[in-house]
């Protein structure tokens, strides 16, 4: 069996279609934005839940209409709420790299270089137990008109569209 863990933005409203497509035991932990907190207690707990329920599968997933990020693509009237001001100065930053790019993928990739970055993020802070466990991290992004979950771009490329030498 394959238990999955989904950290997701609740405004997105996937946990019934996640359990859908996924048809193994789902676990959610949601914060907005998927901006995720790794504050000791909240990886410890994390660790807690991987152990007790045998996870062997986590993953990042947003929606292509996700109202916080394109909150901080567009209009940004979360930007003074205190849990999302690092999210929107991230995203900001991106965004001016972007415009240098003419395509239809731009959104993609901001969206899949936000989520490479959290999914680093989460592999230094549980090493150790991904070594042990072997567990697979990865981002998902869902595209509302499609009604289907893309993987996102990988780190590799979204290095080579957004960072400069």
């Amino acid at each position: 069996m394959q238990n999955s863990l989904f950290l997701l933005c609740p405004t997105d409203n996937l946990e019934y279609l996640i359990n859908t497509v996924y048809s193994y035991d789902n676990y959610f932990y949601t914060s907005l934005g998927n901006t995720f907190s790794t504050d000791e207690e909240t990886m410890k707990s994390l660790e807690q839940l991987i152990l007790a329920k045998n996870i062997s599968n986590i993953y990042f997933i947003l929606s292509n209409e996700n109202k916080i990020i394109l909150d901080a693509l567009e209009s940004q009237y979360f930007k003074n709420i205190v849990g999302l001001k690092r999210l929107h100065k991230n995203i900001e930053k991106q965004k001016q790299h972007s415009k240098y790019w003419a395509n239809n993928y731009s959104k993609h990739l901001l969206f899949s270089y936000y989520l490479n970055h959290k999914i680093n993020k989460l592999c230094l802070d549980l090493k150790p137990l991904l070594l042990q466990k072997k567990i697979i991290i990865k981002g998902k992004i869902y595209n509302q008109s499609e009604d289907k979950f893309h993987p996102i771009y990988s780190n590799l490329i979204c290095k080579e569209k957004f960072q400069f030498n």
